[in-house]
């Protein structure tokens, strides 16, 4: 089988072989929601853009789906590359990368939904020379019980500012860096218990940390735009978010420790008031009831941080963030579980993690004041049925 495309795109300086941004979707199954995906960037107005999606070794007819809706003809550019086997999100992602031709690459999960305005948003800041990458605003829209309440608003990025963090599930970034700079590989995916297909429910497994360190350590500007909007259909159960929980903790110490970051600031309080309790029960036969003023204390700094983080961060309201108090004591000790354990193996060396500071790798990169690097830009995609 091959490339499907329907039309070609015309950049605004008259070169239909050139669009002005590259969409790369990875996908692993999920069938109606990777459609829905597609559907949702055929839609796009105000940018000419081609699609790029990735299989990624899917095990069911998700990639046959997407070639018959490539066949019957699309509104933009779009191309299937398949991978023989699973590579993982980032390897996945590269591929694409490699093979777009539009100066910025944009990057949206498979279970998300743009806006009609989403790409124009995401594409508008980047008149700026000095802007390097630019992440939009992820709502989640499954919040059907308490577990889905508790994760809505992980990924939002609120207000329209210079930001520290990124959401690679809605993401748009200049190809010369990416080009410069691939998204990191190193870093194991995780699978199911079986050993089969990767686990899509793990937060923080594709690591874009990197990426977001190197741009700024290079100088680079990069902002955050929540006009530029994608839905994020991803339902969650008691035990599916607490596998987030545990796995993403076990992920977080891994960026700490690839990238010699500080301490966590979201784990950092809880563990300080876990301390504190492990503290006071060996104090009360001494003390009596005055050894519970220290956890008493300590607790008061995990509420604030995590509080503010639920109602200025996440958008929830005062009434949101009661009904989900006890799942949150629930979800961020199992994070934390997650956490110590995976830094505890680090430091035994077990599944070791090579380090590397920012600076290192932003040397890779380009300042904004230097032209940027050129990259030719292959005349098509390869074919649909390639593997990596």
């Amino acid at each position: 089988m091959t490339c499907a495309t329907a039309s070609a795109s015309t950049s605004p300086g008259g070169d239909p072989q050139r669009p002005d941004a590259s969409i790369v979707v990875a996908f692993h199954g999920r069938r109606g929601k990777t459609l829905a995906c597609l559907e949702s960037l055929l839609a796009q107005q105000g940018a000419a853009a081609e699609v790029i999606l990735v299989d990624d070794g899917s095990t069911d007819d998700t990639a046959d789906a997407v070639a018959d809706r490539i066949a019957r003809g699309t509104a933009l550019p779009t191309f299937l590359l398949r991978n023989t086997r699973n590579l993982g999100a980032n390897p996945s992602r590269n591929r694409g990368v490699a093979q777009a031709r539009g100066a910025i690459v944009v990057f949206i999960d498979s279970d998300c939904t743009a806006d009609a305005g989403w790409l124009a948003a995401l594409l508008a800041p980047f008149a700026d020379p000095t802007v390097g990458a630019v992440s939009g605003l992820v709502d989640d829209t499954a919040q059907g019980n308490i577990w889905e309440l508790l994760f809505r608003g992980t990924h939002r990025l609120p207000r329209r500012a210079p930001t520290g963090r990124i959401v690679i599930g809605n993401l748009a970034v200049r190809r010369a860096l990416l080009t410069a700079l691939p998204l990191d590989e190193t870093r194991p995916t995780r699978r199911t218990a079986d050993g089969g297909s990767p686990d899509i429910a793990i937060s923080a497994r594709s690591d874009e940390e990197g990426l977001n360190l190197a741009l700024r350590a290079a100088g680079w500007n990069v902002l955050a735009e929540p006009s530029a909007r994608a839905q994020h259909h991803h339902p969650y159960t008691r035990a599916s978010l607490l596998r987030q929980a545990w796995f993403g903790g076990a992920s977080a110490a891994e960026i700490v420790w690839k990238y010699r970051l500080g301490p966590r600031k979201d784990l950092g309080p809880v563990l300080l008031f876990d301390c504190a309790c492990v503290g006071a029960l060996a104090a009360m036969p001494m003390l009596g009831p005055v050894a519970l003023v220290a956890p008493a204390a300590a607790a008061l700094l995990p509420i604030a941080a995590i509080g503010y983080n639920e109602l200025r961060n996440k958008g929830k309201s005062p009434a949101e963030l009661l009904r989900i108090a006890p799942a949150l004591v629930v979800y961020y000790h199992v994070r934390l579980a997650g956490y110590l354990w995976r830094k505890a193996t680090l430091l035994a060396r077990h599944r070791p993690i090579a380090r590397v500071r920012p600076a290192e790798l932003a040397r890779a990169l380009p300042s904004p004041s230097e032209p940027s690097p050129s990259k030719p830009a292959p005349s098509e995609p390869a074919a649909a049925g390639a593997g990596r």
